[in-house]
């Protein structure tokens, strides 16, 4: 429905007020959100105000925090390892921790053979986020919208899974 030159014109405009960085992205993002309705995309055309929808989808995409642009380029979680520094700060807020200091590499190499989502919800609970915020099950539960028995359980198991490596690992098994 979208022509190329019609594609062109809308991606040469969005180069106004988008960086370079981000522009494939966001291009791609708000077209396949356009391409999603096409029976709105057909009205759009027909009142000739696809410009005015698709620079309104382009900011929208970009300024917004809790847009699907955001969720799936923008808001990248760095790697977080455990080292010295980050166990100690764990100990410190959580009283149930069961590491000691010198474990921080042991316990990496254990997470590292976690499933996914196992290993970034413990460390999401154990170090908080890159910003510096800690979790409880409940602020993690709203913030992830996994429910908080679902956190409560894997923390668990995964708690559980490391004393048992941790200690396979110190006894030579």
């Amino acid at each position: 429905m979208i022509d190329t030159q019609t594609y062109t014109s809308l991606k040469n405009l969005a180069k106004n007020f988008l960086p370079s960085k981000y522009l494939d992205d966001i291009v791609h993002e708000v077209f396949l959100q356009i391409y999603s309705n096409p029976e709105r995309l057909k009205e759009l055309i027909d009142n000739k105000q696809l410009k005015y929808y698709f620079i309104r989808l382009c900011k929208n995409n970009y300024y917004s925090k809790t847009s699907k642009y955001y969720y799936k380029y923008k808001r990248q979680y760095k790697d977080i390892i455990f080292n010295t520094d980050t166990m100690k700060l764990a100990c410190k807020l959580k009283a149930d921790t069961l590491y000691f200091i010198e474990d921080a590499d042991l316990i990496n190499d254990i997470l590292d053979g976690l499933y996914w989502y196992d290993r970034e919800l413990f460390k999401l609970y154990v170090l908080g986020d890159n910003n510096g915020k800690r979790f409880t099950y409940t602020s993690l539960s709203k913030k992830t919208k996994i429910s908080r028995m679902n956190i409560y359980i894997t923390i668990k198991k995964v708690k559980e899974y490391i004393k048992e490596e941790l200690n396979k690992k110190r006894n030579g098994l």
